[in-house]
C-alpha cells in the first residue's frame, strides 16, 4: 500500500490556521512578517508566530515558514536572524527561494530543515540533485509538471518532492515573472505581486484574458498522486478566507484517507468555495488547451459564504499519574503525537491521600487547551499524599509540554559576506533571437553572442531553454557543445561535468552576494545580476564574481509553459525549428511582443527596452564588467545604430524606455 503524501494547508492568519488544522491538515505554511512572497497575507510575527507554533505542535501538524522572496545584501544578516529565532520556536522547516540566503542558515543554522520554494524554478531531477548538495530536503516542484514527469521525478529525485494540487496558478513558470515588477513596481519575487495576469490584454484586436488561468483542481486524480510517491500536497490559498481552507482541506483529507478520486458533489462544492471559471488539470494531463479562465460576478455571488466557526476538534490525551509516600509524583501525558513525563515535589506527609476518582475528576479539567482526556490510569499506594492544588500544577505543566515546540538557543557568529573580487576584464555579450539580424558589426563588438536551443545557432553559443525537465534534459545535453547561456545550479553543474563554458542568465534570479559566489563555485564564466536590482544594491553587494546586467533590450516579461500564441497548442501554426510571433497589447493598447520558442514555450517581452547608453559610467561604477544586451525585433539597421550609441554613449531618441538606475 502506497505511502499517503502529506496534506499541506495555507495558514495567511491566525483564523485559516486554526480552519487547516480543524479541517484535518497534516502541515501548514505560514509566513512571519518579513521576507514571505505573500506580505498582503496577515501573516505572523513575534507572539503570534509562537502561538500558531504551539498550537500545530498540540496537533501534531507539522510548520513550514515562508522566507521565499529574494533579498539583497543589506537584509540577509536579518534573515539569517529570524531563521534562527524561528528555529529556536520550533518551525519545522523554512521554505526558502534565495540562494544567498540558503548558503547562510546552513553555515550558521545546520539543524534547520530547508525547504526549496516553487520561486526557485525548480522541475527536474537534476534540479533536486543540485539543491541536495546546497542542503535541501525537499523541492517544491513547479505546477506545469505532468504526470508522466512526476512519476519521473519522484523516483529519481534524491529529496522530497512537493506538488501543488489545488489553487491559484501562476501563468508564468515560477520564478520567472517580471511582468509585476516591471508594469507597476511590485516585484513578485519580493512578495508584492499585483497580478498583472488577470487583467485583460487585447490580442489580435479583441478584448480577453489570454494570461489568466483557472485554478488548478486535481480532486480527481487522487488514486495517481498517492501512487506516485510524492511526498507533500501543497493546497494554494495564503490570501483566501478561513472557509476556503477549512473546505478545501476537508475534501482533500477525505479523499485521501479513503483512497479515492472526488465524486461530482465534492468537485461541485470545491467551486463553490472558489474558481475561476471552473477548473483545469490541464497541466496534470498534457493538456493545455482550455485552461482560461477569470472570476465571475456570479461566481463570487454563488461561492460559499458560511463563516468558519473555529477550532473545535480536540486532541485525545492518556493520563497516567503515579503516587507514592517515597517518591516525588509523575505525571505522564500521552497524545497521539508526543508523550511527556512532568516530575513534582514530595507532599508532606500529613496530606490526605487523594482518591483515583477525585484525581481522575481534577486531570479531566482540560478547559481551553487543545486536549480532551481519552483514558486515565491512576498508580498509588494506599498512603500516597497528593494535593489537588500540586495535581493541578502537573497538569498545567504537562500540558505545556505537550505544546512547547522550542529548541535550543543559536548562537549566531557575525555574518561574513563575500567581499573579494576575481579580477575580469570588461566584456560585452550579446543574445538574439533571430540569427539574420546578427551583424558585421555585432560580431565585431560583442565577445560572445547566443541563440536560442533549437535553432540554427551555427558558429555561436546556445541559450538553454529555460524550461528543461526530466523529459528533455538528456536530449537537449547530447545536441549542445561550446558556450552556453545557462539558468540553474544544474545546468552549471551539467556544463562543467562536460567540460562546457557557462555563463549564468538573469534567470538564476541573482540579488546579492551570497548568491553570486554561490554560482560562481559552480563555475560560472560569469552571473548575471536579475533585472530587478538596481546599481545601488550591486555596488553594495561588491560581487565577488565576474558580474553581468542586462544593459540594453527588452526584458523577458514572463515565460510561459502554455502558449499563450496559440491558446496552448490549440490554434497552433508554428513550424518546427522556428519561432513563432504574436503580440498583448495592455488597456493603454500599449503592445508586448511574445515569441513562442522552438519547443512551444513562449515569452512575453517588456513593451520597451532597457537602455543605459549614455549611462555606462554609472553602471561601471556599480562593479559590473560583463555588459549584456537582448536583442528581439530589433531590425539589422537597429542593432548597428544600437551598437554605436553604446560606443559613443549616445543618449535615446526614444523617449519610452527603461534605466537600471
Amino acid at each position: 500500500m502506497p505511502k499517503i503524501p502529506e496534506l499541506l494547508s495555507p495558514a495567511g492568519s491566525f483564523a485559516s490556521l486554526e480552519a487547516a488544522v480543524e479541517g484535518g491538515a497534516d502541515a501548514v505554511y505560514l509566513g512571519a512578517d518579513r521576507f514571505n512572497a505573500r506580505m498582503r497575507a496577515d501573516n505572523f510575527s513575534g507572539d503570534s508566530m509562537r502561538s500558531a507554533l504551539s498550537l500545530c505542535s498540540a496537533y501534531g501538524v507539522k510548520t513550514y515558514v515562508t522566507l521565499n522572496t529574494r533579498l539583497f545584501d543589506g537584509e540577509l544578516s536579518d534573515a539569517l536572524r529570524l531563521a534562527a529565532s524561528l528555529y529556536e520556536d520550533g518551525v519545522s522547516a523554512l521554505i526558502i527561494a534565495d540562494m544567498g540566503l540558503a548558503r547562510l542558515i546552513r553555515r550558521h543554522v545546520p539543524g534547520l530543515e530547508l525547504h526549496a520554494s516553487t520561486q526557485l524554478s525548480g522541475h527536474s531531477t537534476s534540479d533536486a540533485e543540485a539543491l541536495s548538495l546546497a542542503g535541501f530536503s525537499r523541492m517544491v516542484c513547479q505546477r506545469e509538471i505532468t504526470r508522466e514527469e512526476l512519476l519521473l521525478l519522484c523516483e529519481k529525485s534524491p529529496i522530497e518532492i512537493e506538488m501543488f494540487i489545488h489553487g491559484a496558478h501562476c501563468v508564468s513558470f515560477s520564478g520567472q515573472c517580471l511582468m509585476s515588477a516591471v508594469m507597476g513596481g511590485r516585484s513578485g519575487n519580493r512578495g508584492e505581486c499585483a497580478q498583472p495576469c488577470r487583467q485583460p490584454y487585447y490580442q489580435n484586436g479583441k478584448k480577453c484574458y489570454p494570461v489568466s488561468l483557472r485554478d488548478m483542481c486535481l480532486a480527481g486524480h487522487i488514486t495517481e498522486i498517492i501512487g506516485s510517491g510524492v511526498a507533500s500536497l501543497k493546497i494554494e490559498g495564503r490570501q483566501k478566507p478561513p472557509e476556503y481552507v477549512y473546505g478545501v482541506t476537508k475534501i482533500y483529507r477525505r479523499l485521501l484517507d479513503e483512497g479515492r478520486n472526488a465524486t461530482e458533489a465534492e468537485t461541485a462544492e470545491l467551486k463553490n468555495l472558489f474558481s475561476r471559471g471552473g477548473f483545469t488539470d490541464g497541466y496534470f494531463c498534457g493538456d493545455r488547451r482550455n485552461m482560461l479562465g477569470v472570476r465571475t460576478l456570479d461566481e463570487y455571488r454563488n461561492s460559499e459564504k458560511t463563516e468558519f466557526g473555529g477550532l473545535k476538534r480536540k486532541v485525545p490525551l492518556d493520563l497516567t499519574l503515579t503516587v507514592n509516600e517515597k517518591d516525588a509524583p509523575k505525571l505522564t501525558a500521552a497524545s497521539p503525537y508526543k508523550t511527556v513525563t512532568v516530575t513534582g515535589i514530595l507532599p508532606d506527609a500529613a496530606v490526605s491521600p487523594l482518591t483515583k476518582e477525585g484525581a481522575e475528576k481534577n486531570a479531566s479539567r482540560l478547559g481551553n487547551t487543545p486536549f480532551t482526556l481519552r483514558k486515565f490510569t491512576f498508580i498509588a499506594d494506599e498512603k500516597a499524599p497528593l494535593t489537588l492544588s500540586a495535581l493541578n500544577g502537573l497538569r498545567r505543566l504537562a500540558v505545556e509540554k505537550l505544546t512547547d515546540s522550542e529548541r535550543e538557543k543559536i548562537a549566531l557568529s557575525e555574518t561574513v559576506l563575500p567581499t573579494s573580487k576575481v579580477p575580469c576584464g570588461e566584456k560585452y555579450t550579446a543574445e538574439f533571437l533571430y540569427a539574420d539580424r546578427i551583424t558585421p558589426a555585432a560580431r565585431d563588438f560583442f565577445e560572445k553572442i547566443y541563440l536560442p536551443y533549437g535553432t540554427d545557432n551555427g558558429e555561436f553559443g546556445t541559450t538553454l531553454p529555460p524550461y528543461l525537465p526530466d523529459t528533455s534534459w538528456e536530449r537537449v545535453w547530447e545536441s549542445v557543445s561550446g558556450d552556453l547561456l545557462v539558468h540553474s545550479a544544474a545546468e552549471l553543474i551539467e556544463a562543467k561535468k562536460r567540460g562546457l563554458s557557462a555563463a549564468l542568465s538573469l534567470r538564476g534570479n541573482v540579488f546579492n552576494s551570497e548568491a553570486a559566489d554561490y554560482y560562481g563555485h559552480l563555475g560560472a564564466e560569469f552571473i548575471t545580476f536579475a533585472p530587478e536590482v538596481r546599481l545601488s544594491k550591486i555596488r553594495d553587494a561588491g560581487c565577488p564574481v565576474p558580474c553581468g546586467a542586462a544593459v540594453y533590450g527588452r526584458l523577458p516579461l514572463m515565460l510561459n509553459v502554455r502558449c499563450a500564441i496559440s491558446d496552448g497548442g490549440k490554434n497552433c501554426q508554428g513550424k518546427k525549428g522556428s519561432l513563432c510571433r504574436s503580440s498583448l497589447s495592455d488597456r493603454y493598447r500599449i503592445p508586448f511582443p511574445v515569441i513562442g520558442l522552438p519547443d512551444c514555450t513562449n515569452i512575453i517581452y517588456n513593451s520597451v527596452p532597457v537602455y543605459m547608453a549614455d549611462k555606462m559610467q554609472d553602471v561601471r561604477g556599480a562593479g559590473i564588467t560583463v555588459f549584456h544586451f537582448i536583442f528581439t525585433d530589433e531590425t539589422p539597421q537597429e542593432v548597428d545604430r544600437i551598437i554605436s550609441a553604446y560606443k559613443n554613449g549616445t543618449p535615446s531618441e526614444k523617449k519610452n524606455i527603461r534605466r537600471m538606475l
